[in-house]
């Protein structure tokens, strides 16, 4: 058997061929560049003999490395730069591609505009099974629904009425999503006006309904007499959103896949609105050097929330929208609850299991604090001090009166973490209109001198867990940024209650003293009168044993909590444990101040595996280059360190990279060690947007529609990474 012409390195300028892989016998993988950095040629069914429409694949050289192979190749697909590329120097040669934008970072890879038309190519994949299926039931569960109490026959009709309707639902979703017949990978969707598509998508983004957009659509359309804009209507609306949920999947899809994305981290949690129930995902992830939150999907549930449900629907998800998410996975965060935590069958424990390399798994800091928070409030006279919030709060917001009178109604004492704050300065303010009114009218509700006391305590701690709440829900937060924030919090409630480490041998009779802290009478007493004369004035009225019964109350919550805080870490192991390090360092002030022999031993390494699945030994290498020069210039350019001390704990990755714009493959590779959720914040924003969106009067909303709701809102986001 003759032996194949092996690749030739002069190819790589005459050609314009570049190698990506190497086997283990040497035998090479090259891409033509000019489709990398170009796109094939628009070149119409008929003209020069074509039989088939272009695809979106790049084109591969394999061995044996013929040259007529390349010519044949740039002549068909790339003719008019082949001629151009010719005719060029060797050194105008090596420029020729240096400034061009890759159509892989345009949006338009897979929508073009043409004509005013707007064509969207989708994998079949996210069509068939993501669309088509995951968003509705399927029929076994319509024949078990609803079937309690019904005779056959009306069973029987009922059932087939579901099928029937959840059948037209189907057809009527994917109307618009053609197979694509040359390539039956793809789906093709044409927009024919492409304006009315972006102005309805841009008013869905902001709230309108699907009836709103249309009349939007249609008084700009009288107002700039527009002939283009006119017969919209929330039917052809509702169609845009569907398509804009395959759209935008196709574009994570790419973003997932790209060459520059070696990790990325999903958050995840499920609630129950309008007893339906929803499982949302977000996908963190660094695109060419950006870091970004995005929403990936919100999934119906039909079935129990059991974790092997779960873990069959987010694999079979993830599946049809990217195959090799089990390689690149970094992180899973989700709230401790049992289903999505528990160490033998939780659902992070399915996904780890399942995963290419380690998992680090996160728990929620922002739960773990509201637990927190919760548990030291009902330790507060056995839990009757809470009680008496919720009640007196209850009462309140029944006194219609009082609410006319003060021009405020009580808030709503629930579980959110932010209310207990809310209610707690509520009383504060409106305290003599409050205890005048129930005076009057029902004196036995009054609370009690003491509770008035703890109150005036509890509220400025609370207010200082609320902002660091505030803190916590950037969608860009790090988790060592998230520590920092806790650790603050933990000095702040510290100072607040005059709390001091000691040794466990000490004693002092004069203090409040639980475990191997104290805090001093006096200055909890101090602390009470600080709130106010009217705290003072509380405290004031009451006897000695209770004044000494209050500060021991307080002393307790306050240990309790602060204790409680110290113990509180994101990163955990596989037995839902605090983890014994933490993340790795990821911003160039963290470092510039480490050694690289240690930067290769203690953070390169562990991923070295991991970032060999996906980038070249060279490329790897790079990275190593990379933070040698970035030690070296923070060392001899005094501009440069001036600049890079400057960042502190607020700093965004995206901002702090951006002063040291030189390094990109250190910051790719420390872009995906950013991916991990500190947090599930912005979980709970998207199921806070979905409970906004369908509100009492759109429940019979598609889940299909409510998903492309969500989609139309980070679309803007999605353009400008592709811009």
């Amino acid at each position: 058997m003759p032996k194949p012409t092996p690749f030739q390195p002069g190819h790589t300028l005459e050609y314009a061929v570049k190698v990506v892989s190497q086997d283990a016998k040497g035998s090479a993988t090259c891409w033509c560049l000019f489709y990398v950095h170009e796109g094939r040629d628009e070149v119409e069914i008929g003209q020069n003999g074509r039989k088939r429409k272009r695809t979106a694949q790049i084109k591969m050289f394999t061995a044996p490395f013929y040259p007529h192979k390349y010519r044949s190749h740039h002549e068909s697909q790339h003719a008019e730069s082949w001629v151009l590329y010719q005719d060029l120097s060797k050194a105008n040669k090596k420029q020729y591609f240096s400034s061009q934008i890759k159509p892989a970072n345009t949006l338009h890879r897979h929508v073009t505009v043409k004509d005013d038309k707007l064509v969207f190519n989708i994998s079949a994949r996210i069509v068939d099974t993501i669309i088509g299926d995951l968003f509705f039931r399927d029929d076994e569960v319509l024949a078990t629904a609803d079937s309690d109490g019904d005779s056959d026959d009306d069973m029987a009709n009922t059932i087939v009425k579901k099928v029937t309707k959840t059948a037209k639902e189907k057809t009527n979703a994917l109307k618009l999503f053609v197979k694509n017949e040359n390539d039956p990978d793809w789906y093709q969707v044409v927009i024919p006006n492409a304006m009315r598509f972006e102005l309805a998508m841009d008013h869905v983004s902001i709230g309108m309904s699907f009836r709103q957009a249309a009349t939007a659509i249609q008084h700009a359309r009288d107002h700039t007499k527009t002939a283009t804009l006119s017969g919209m209507n929330d039917l052809i609306v509702g169609q845009y959103v569907r398509v804009l949920v395959g759209g935008n999947l196709q574009d994570i899809l790419d973003l997932m896949g790209d060459l520059s994305v070696w990790a990325f981290s999903f958050a995840f949690d499920s609630s129950t609105h309008f007893e339906q129930s929803f499982f949302d995902l977000r996908v963190r992830i660094c695109f060419k050097g950006r870091l970004c939150n995005l929403h990936l999907v919100g999934l119906p549930l039909f079935a129990r929330h059991t974790a092997e449900i779960l873990y069959n629907l987010l694999c079979k998800f993830l599946d049809a929208l990217y195959p090799d998410w089990r390689v690149k996975l970094l992180n899973a965060s989700s709230d401790g609850e049992n289903t999505m935590t528990g160490r033998h069958a939780g659902l992070i424990t399915r996904i780890a299991r399942c995963a290419e390399f380690n998992v680090l798994r996160v728990w929620c800091v922002p739960h773990q604090i509201d637990i927190i928070v919760k548990s030291s409030a009902e330790g507060i006279n056995d839990g009757a001090y809470v009680k008496d919030v919720y009640s007196f709060s209850v009462h309140l917001r029944s006194q219609h009166n009082l609410i006319i009178q003060m021009g405020v109604k009580c808030p709503k004492k629930t579980n959110r973490w932010v209310h207990l704050g809310r209610v707690l300065n509520f009383y504060k303010q409106y305290r003599r209109s409050i205890i005048a009114h129930t005076l009057e009218k029902h004196p036995k509700k009054l609370p009690s001198n003491m509770w008035w006391v703890i109150t005036y305590v509890v509220a400025p701690a609370v207010d200082e867990i609320n902002i660091t709440f505030a803190k916590l829900q950037n969608q860009s937060l790090l988790v060592a940024q998230q520590a920092e924030f806790v650790n603050a919090l933990i000095g702040t409630l510290t100072a607040m209650f005059c709390i001091e480490v000691i040794d466990p041998d000490q004693s002092d009779d004069g203090d409040g003293e639980i475990e191997s802290m104290r805090i001093n009478v006096v200055g909890i007493e101090n602390h009470i009168r600080d709130q106010g004369s009217a705290a003072g004035k509380f405290f004031d009225a009451l006897n000695a044993t209770d004044q000494n019964t209050v500060i021991k109350e307080i002393v307790s919550y306050a240990i309790m909590l602060v204790t409680s805080l110290t113990g509180v870490k994101a990163e955990r192991d596989e037995n839902n444990q605090p983890l014994d390090h933490n993340a790795p360092p990821v911003m160039p002030q963290q470092f510039v101040i480490v050694h690289p022999a240690k930067f290769i031993q203690e953070v390169l390494d562990k991923y070295c595996d991991r970032l060999l699945k996906f980038w070249m030994f060279d490329e790897c290498e790079e990275i190593e280059a990379d933070h040698r020069d970035l030690v070296k210039m923070y060392r001899d350019d005094e501009n440069m360190r001036n600049e890079i001390d400057k960042h502190d704990v607020n700093t965004l990755f995206n901002d702090a990279w951006d002063c040291v714009p030189r390094f990109k493959r250190l910051r790719a590779f420390c872009g995906g060690l950013a991916t991990i959720f500190p947090n599930t914040t912005s979980v709970e924003s998207d199921f806070s947007i979905l409970k906004w969106e369908l509100d009492a009067f759109r429940t019979a909303l598609m889940h299909l529609l409510l998903e492309g709701i969500m989609q139309a809102k980070q679309r803007a986001i999605l353009k400008q990474l592709w811009a």
